[in-house]
């Protein structure tokens, strides 16, 4: 990734545990990642020569889980191998045994949904309601081989996800969606016959000291322990880029989460302010360099690259279908109108109060003249229960007529983000305008 001018070290894999977990400014890419992946486990490597390698391991192997196999020509040698590969240092082929029966019983109970989560249009449980907090995604590759999955952190609503979902729904989809680096991989290993994994960037620009969250940091670090064990060999390396200058705060409280084998795959890249017009391009990075040579098609703008920024990654506030955010002074409301084409049609609301609760209620004026419909009565939102929504019935043309309402607040302000939605409505965009400028019920 783009990195300043400077000669930079990495860190060594033979480190003791204690110093290991530290993040340093000297955690950072360099030529020798590019050829040497030791603490990754080795990139690009002829698998091959792998298996020729460990023949007698992954025979033994093969035999120790013959009796879950029946023949699937899923968990051939290749497959095999990444078992071999990710315990012959951490416990030997008894650890293997017992990670590789494991994941075999999972990939087969679960073949169904893991089927479906790949498939074109296919997505995990829950994964609408995460993805209205998250900006997270596909981001391009390393020269076509190896996939590269970006988190733009301060693009996340980290705490909104948390009140919204529970730590194990945030882990499980977390741990599902790894699955499509697995296929992309193991398809590309394949064909290449080459090792190939997955790389992991965390673009902290934008990002606030007071936006992580404790149950978000402990579902990330359950479901990297669980994919240590169910997707062995598929993440090359995790980078961070744009690193705030209280990143090392932030580590000591992710860190603790995260198992050892994740830490040791983290690098620091030192390159910051990529999103800005003239930031220095991919190609100023050894590593892009060692993989990509002078192709930077495949890496996204906002990392230095000219690929366009996929919608995922798009900055929420950005979306045609954003969260609109208001900040709602105490004794005051607000109202946010919404067209209605046609009779017949339904609308869906979506608010996330930040703290405590904000009034809610809506009603229908028909274009008639006649009198209005209620179709919201009189409600509270309330910060703890996450994301509320709902979906009302607009049985005649109109006006749809939403009030958000502060007034019983003596001394606090409230903010909330909300989105509405027209749906089944084939002529326009079906959302709600941003909250006007101008209170409608000041004077």
């Amino acid at each position: 990734l783009p990195q300043e001018a400077g000669s930079c070290t990495t860190k060594s894999s033979s480190a003791p545990h204690h110093t290991r977990r530290a993040m340093t400014d000297k955690a950072v890419f360099t030529k020798q990642d590019a050829g040497d992946f030791e603490a990754g486990g080795g990139m690009r490597q002829n698998v091959d020569n792998l298996i020729l390698d460990r023949r007698a391991q992954i025979d033994e192997l093969s035999r120790a889980v013959s009796d879950l196999v029946n023949g699937n020509p899923e968990f051939d040698d290749i497959f095999l191998l990444r078992f071999v590969l990710t315990w012959e240092r951490r416990g030997g082929l008894p650890k293997a045994i017992d990670a590789c029966r494991e994941t075999i019983q999972w990939r087969v109970q679960n073949k169904a949904l893991l089927d479906s989560v790949c498939a074109l249009g296919g997505k995990a449980p829950l994964e609408d309601k995460i993805m209205t907090f998250e900006t997270v995604g596909p981001a391009g590759s390393l020269g076509g081989l190896e996939p590269i999955y970006c988190v733009r952190s301060g693009h996340c609503n980290i705490k909104g996800l948390m009140k919204t979902c529970t730590v194990d729904e945030v882990c499980e989809w977390l741990h599902l969606i790894k699955e499509r680096n697995y296929r992309i991989c193991d398809e590309r290993t394949r064909k290449t016959r080459q090792l190939i994994k997955c790389i992991t960037v965390i673009d902290c620009s934008h990002f606030s000291m007071f936006g992580g969250d404790k149950g978000f940091y402990k579902a990330l670090g359950d479901s990297s322990k669980r994919a240590a064990v169910n997707y062995p060999q598929l993440l090359g390396k995790t980078a961070i880029i744009n690193a705030p200058s209280f990143f090392r705060v932030l580590y000591s409280s992710f860190s603790l989460f995260m198992p050892q084998s994740f830490l040791d795959k983290m690098a620091l890249c030192p390159a910051t302010g990529t999103y800005l017009p003239g930031a220095q391009d991919a190609s100023a990075c050894p590593f892009i360099r060692s993989y990509c040579g002078d192709d930077r098609s495949q890496i996204p703008e906002f990392l230095g690259g000219k690929m366009p920024t996929p919608p995922w990654l798009t900055p929420r506030e950005e979306c045609n279908n954003a969260l609109h955010k208001i900040v709602l002074a105490n004794r005051s409301k607000t109202m946010i109108d919404l067209e209605v084409p046609t009779g017949g049609l339904s609308a869906k609301w979506e608010v996330i109060v930040q703290d405590f609760g904000v009034g809610m209620s809506a009603e229908l004026v028909p274009s008639d003249g006649s009198a209005p419909i209620k179709v919201i009565p009189d409600m509270k939102v309330k910060a703890e229960g996450g994301l509320a929504e709902g979906i009302v019935q607009l049985p005649v043309k109109g006006t749809l007529q939403v009030t958000f309402d502060n007034t019983y607040s003596i001394l606090r302000g409230k903010t909330f983000e909300y989105r509405l939605t027209v749906l089944g409505d084939p002529g326009g965009t079906g959302h709600a305008p941003p909250p006007p400028k101008k209170d409608p019920f000041s004077p």
